[in-house]
Formats: structure tokens, sequence, C-alpha cells
């Protein structure tokens, strides 16, 4: 079995639930437990299906942040996406969840865009088209409905000048063992790599910095992004700020179950945010990895395995409605409902939401420049917030 390899730039080997636990523990990280759960649901009234079903599985000082927010400590949300290629419906995951956040504690949401970070590690990628797909990826996240007057997208080479400012404050605290050690970074990288987790830390503190206030952050991110947030809480105590707290999620299975999860880069692993009615509908019937058993016999007495169902779980991604998904979830564990009909579902649930984002992609376009970070703008707004 090939063995687990979990980084920023690359993920192979099975992951399952023994895998993910496994990830909590070599991270250093806390499962999301009851308790944590209803402290969140104190403030939220209700819980993101993402929670109830345990995709955000994991965490760091959630339960601090919580208990700050409560006696009026101010904190903002902080996601990110390196545009590499298309989106698919897995890298929807942590925006779709950010946005609930954002709405239910109506908080500052920067979104970090590391189109550098793409052309220093993926060797194919031109400038040029790293900056094409930044501005298709751009919109596809703000299609999801993001609050313009709070939500602040970062390009980076578009923002490198604040980035590269506050970077090298954290440049000079973090060591080059330190990057090897927690990146995997060997002698045959290009330097790039070496500095870039200096650029995507920022944004951690940036709101404390540009304000001068205290900020805590709150960042939601798939677990193969820890390394960044781990080196991250290590060296903002240093530097005077908070140490971020961070929400960790896992990700969907690919589409044929050959692989850990869907790939920018392959287009047969997953479902892309720009595929048709019939394109969706093709791919899961014609290729899509089924949990379900071999006749429908043996479906009917053994139910499906949801865990591998590669239906069930883009369903259970993109579907609002908790108890829909808990009846779902029933039904095709107990055999109630056949691999063909859960892919019948999944593609129903799928072509609505991506629907909705191509409608809101053209409103979107036209403004984009309401959205993106101005170091003036933004300093003078959290200048009048705290004022009041």
């Amino acid at each position: 079995m090939e063995e687990l390899n979990v980084t920023p730039w690359e993920v192979s080997g099975r992951l399952d639930e023994a895998a993910y636990s496994k990830l909590v523990q070599r991270f250093g990280a806390s499962l999301i437990d009851d308790k944590i759960l209803e402290k969140i649901k104190s403030y939220t009234k209700d819980l993101h299906p993402y929670l109830k079903n345990r995709l955000f599985y994991a965490h760091r000082n959630l339960d601090s942040l919580l208990d700050g927010y409560k006696k009026n400590e101010k904190f903002y949300l902080y996601t990110g996406r390196g545009p590499s290629g298309k989106m698919h419906i897995g890298h929807l995951i942590p925006f779709r969840f950010t946005k609930w956040l954002q709405d239910k504690f109506d908080v500052h949401l920067l979104i970090q865009i590391t189109d550098d970070e793409k052309f220093m590690v993926k060797e194919k990628l031109t400038k040029e088209e790293v900056e094409r797909i930044k501005e298709d990826n751009i919109i596809s996240i703000l299609s999801l409905g993001f609050k313009p007057e709070k939500t602040h997208v970062i390009a980076d080479y578009q923002s490198a000048k604040t980035l590269y400012y506050y970077a090298t404050d954290v440049a000079k605290k973090v060591t080059v063992s330190t990057i090897k050690a927690v990146f995997g970074v060997n002698d045959s990288d290009n330097i790039g790599k070496l500095f870039f987790p200096s650029i995507q830390i920022v944004p951690a503190f940036l709101l404390s910095a540009l304000s001068g206030e205290r900020y805590n952050c709150l960042i939601p991110y798939a677990i193969d992004q820890d390394p960044y947030f781990r080196v991250a809480r290590d060296v903002l105590p240093k530097l005077g700020f908070e140490k971020p707290a961070s929400i960790m999620s896992k990700f969907i299975p690919a589409l044929r179950g050959q692989t850990t999860k869907m790939s920018s880069s392959d287009e047969m692993t997953g479902i892309f945010l720009d595929d048709d009615e019939k394109t969706v509908k093709r791919k899961l019937m014609k290729y899509a990895f089924s949990g379900g058993r071999d006749t429908l016999e043996e479906q009917k007495k053994y139910g499906a395995n949801i865990e591998v169902d590669f239906a069930f779980n883009s369903f259970m991604t993109l579907e609002d409605d908790a108890d829909k998904i808990d009846k779902i979830r029933e039904e095709y564990s107990r055999g109630e409902i056949t691999s063909g009909e859960m892919k019948e579902i999944a593609a129903d649930t799928i072509n609505r939401v991506l629907e909705q984002i191509r409608k809101n992609r053209e409103k979107v376009k036209d403004d984009l420049d309401k959205f993106m970070f101005d170091e003036e703008k933004l300093r003078d707004q959290l200048k009048r917030e705290n004022k009041g």
C-alpha cells in the first residue's frame, strides 16, 4: 500500500477515517467533539452540515477563539486558493463553509490567491497562465455570495508590496531547518519554496498589523494546508501577534476512487464548475466510484459503503438541507436506495449548485473591484469600526 503523504503540494496514499485520525495526531491538532459543536451552536443557533457530518473534523484553538468572542474579542476569517487550474466541486468546501461563518458572525474575511506560489511550484505553468486561471478562480469563489463590504481578496502578485513588507518579519524568525522539516523541502527544490510560507502566513495577522488592534484569526482549510499554520502558530507570538485558530476539513474522494482526492490537473478525477448538466450526469453514471454492492440483492441486504461512494460524498458536500442528507445516508446505507438512484440524486444537487454559480458569475464580473484588497481602504475601514 502506498505510504500516506500529505503536504501543501502533494497528497498521495489512501485517505480513510484511520488515516485522517493519524494526520490529526501527526500534526498535533484536536478532533472536533460534541462540546465544541455545542459551543459553536450557542452562537450560530444551528450547525452547518459540514460540522454535523464531520467533514470539518479537526481544529486548533477554536474553543479559545470562541471564548474570546464571548468576551467581545474581535476575530476575522482567512482562507485561500492556489490557482493551478479549473476549480472542481471539492474546492468549494472551505469557501462554502467560510461563507456560512461570515454570515453567522458578520466578520471580515481575507481570501488569499497564491498565484506566485503556483508559478514557483508548478513547473509547466507560465505566469500568463496562472494569471488567467487566477481571475477565473476568483470569480467562481465570489459567486458563492460573500459580503463585498467585509470580503478582501488578496492576489499575491497584485498585493505584493503589502505582503512582502510583513513577510520579511516572518522570514526573519523562521529557519531553513524548520521549513525543511515541516514542508519536506529538500536541496533540489527551488528557493521559492523556502520563502513562500512567509507570504502565506501574513494574512493570519494582517488585520492586527494594519489596525494596531488585537484581532484573533480563524482559518478554515483542507488538512493538507496545515503545515503553513503550524509554522504561523510558532512564529506569530514572536512578532507580538496572536496564534491563529484553525478548523480543518477532509477531502472528497476522487471520481474514480483511484486517488486520494480530486485534482485540478486531471478532469477525470472530479466534477468541475464548468461541467454542464450532461457532463455531470455522464461522469457520475459512467465513472463515479460506488460504495454500492455488486448486485441489487446484496445492496438491499448489506447497503452501501458511503465512506468511499463518490456520488454520496458529492451530494453531502453540496446539499444544504441537513435533514435530507441524514435521510439519504440512512436509506443508502440500509440498501433502500440503489447506486444508480444515488447518482441521480447527486446529479440533481450538483447541477443545481453549478447553475447558481454560473448565474452569479456574470454579476460578480461587474463588481470584482469591490472585493479586491486595498490596504489604505481597509486601514480606514478598520479605524472607523474600532472607533465605533
